[in-house]
């Protein structure tokens, strides 16, 4: 059975979709109480997928600092040199910065868990595929990953790290997923069911807030590089 988070998330997704799909019946009210699919502001829509949950985007004009995003735990925080600064591509980077940290030392844990040994990691902007792990031992992962349930990123790291004893997806791999990830049928439904919110680019609406007080800024995430293309099987 799928983990209580997973189901969240899968949910709340699903709300998402419709209200993308039927604004008429998921708008604000209007004076009245009628619904009014034209009464909600674009502002309403800044939400961040982190950890296959749904996060409030807030901005603010801080011409004077640096631009960056700080997450307290139930808000992006996003500070803005200009009202013409992409908040968007300040959360992808710091989304990818995140995935960067967070993925390489779960995979480093899970690895010593199952007993192999890779070689590298590289997160990288794939939008064809989750992740992949080559014949040279190297993994590669969408730094999207890091958008989804942690239980989902776990199958994931599984799913790859299972590859260096098993190149192909035979009954064998299977079996030794399904010893480290149960779940991991759930898992993929939800993959299924929510990738084109998790393959999604990050779309904000500039739309400024009262500055939080103490509230530290962050610095600018590093750029993350790539590795070259290897044969590799996902």
């Amino acid at each position: 059975m799928a983990d209580t988070q997973t189901v969240i998330s899968d949910v709340k997704l699903f709300i998402e979709r419709l209200k993308k799909e039927l604004p008429e019946v998921f708008g604000k009210p209007d004076a009245q109480g009628a619904p009014s699919g034209a009464a909600q502001t674009p502002a309403d829509g800044n939400k961040v997928l982190y950890n296959g949950d749904l996060f409030e985007a807030r901005m603010y004009l801080t011409p004077d600092q640096e631009e960056g995003v700080a997450f307290d735990g139930t808000v992006f925080h996003i500070y803005l040199q200009s009202k013409n600064s992409d908040p968007g591509a300040l959360v992808t980077d710091w989304l990818r910065n995140k995935a960067n940290e967070t993925l390489k030392a779960k995979t480093k844990e899970w690895a010593e868990k199952i007993g192999v040994e890779y070689n590298n990691i590289v997160i990288k902007d794939q939008k064809t595929c989750w992740a992949s792990c080559s014949g040279k031992k190297n993994i590669n992962y969408s730094y999207r990953i890091i958008k989804m349930p942690l239980a989902v990123q776990d199958y994931l790291m599984v799913h790859e790290l299972c590859h260096l004893v098993h190149m192909n997806h035979g009954q064998e791999y299977w079996q030794l997923v399904a010893q480290f990830c149960p779940d991991y049928k759930s898992h993929r439904r939800w993959l299924n069911d929510n990738k084109g919110a998790v393959f999604a680019e990050v779309e904000l609406t500039y739309k400024e807030e009262t500055e939080p007080e103490e509230k530290t800024r962050p610095q600018e995430a590093e750029a993350q590089t790539s590795s070259e293309g290897e044969q590799t099987s996902h």
